[in-house]
């Protein structure tokens, strides 16, 4: 009487494991390769924020594609900031 319940609860959590890769499969969208272009003004402010939300997609397999920051008139301390976002987020920074 035990082994069916044990076997009766393993089939139901692999029904359930397999509903749940299925429903993920759904909702992952369309795996298109397109570049981002965040342009930087002054210090930086916010280019760090959008650089690594980008960044955590592209980890997490949800988007695939190229992260550009251009520079649209950065200070030094700007560009620092960007040049440390190429190197951790592996991004292209166009001056």
């Amino acid at each position: 009487m035990g082994a069916y319940l044990v076997l009766g609860l393993l089939a139901a959590l692999g029904l359930l494991g397999l509903c749940w890769l299925l429903l993920g499969r759904l909702l992952l969208p369309i795996p298109l390769a397109l570049t981002v272009s965040l342009t930087g003004y002054g210090d930086g402010e916010g280019l760090e924020q959008g650089v690594k939300a980008l960044h955590w997609l592209r980890r997490t397999g949800l988007w695939r594609g190229e992260i550009l920051i251009l520079d649209g008139g950065m200070s030094p301390q700007g560009l620092a900031v960007a040049r440390r976002l190429v190197e951790d987020c592996h991004a292209q920074l166009h001056i």
